[in-house]
């Protein structure tokens, strides 16, 4: 599995995310969108560009241009997992806590998911399960 951060996400988050999956059988690869491209690049075009079958990770709806962006996301058969509205009220390490401890039910649903889109609530529970956009 490929994990890519959007640009709406701290690049040090994607880093220490990929430090703890560095034992984690399946994960291939994790990466913020700056690692790869600029941060001014637009949607329309790292999306495709990326490659097929990416897990993308961020805070955007991808609802611009006219659903374009969700169109470009399903043409490339990434699976995009949106962080709830919530989440962006918090400061950098309280949020970075809440993902870490929700990162081990990411990655399950990752391995049974191909495609499309998922909301991760603020709220943690182990029994919760992800909601598609």
């Amino acid at each position: 599995m490929r994990f890519l951060f959007d640009a709406n996400l701290p690049p040090d988050l994607a880093h220490a995310i990929r430090e703890l999956c560095q034992t984690e059988s399946g994960v291939d690869e994790v990466i913020h969108l700056t690692d790869r491209f600029r941060r001014s690049t637009p949607d329309l075009e790292w999306i495709p560009a990326l490659g097929p079958g990416w897990y993308i990770v961020s805070i955007d709806k991808f609802a611009k241009s006219r659903g374009q962006e969700r169109e470009a996301l399903r043409r490339a058969g990434h699976t995009v997992y949106v962080l709830d509205p919530q989440w962006a009220k918090h400061p950098f390490w309280l949020k970075s806590s809440r993902l870490v401890l929700w990162w081990p039910q990411v990655l399950e649903h990752a391995r049974l998911t191909a495609g499309g889109g998922f909301r991760i609530p603020w709220q943690h529970s182990s029994s919760k399960k992800f909601k598609g956009l």
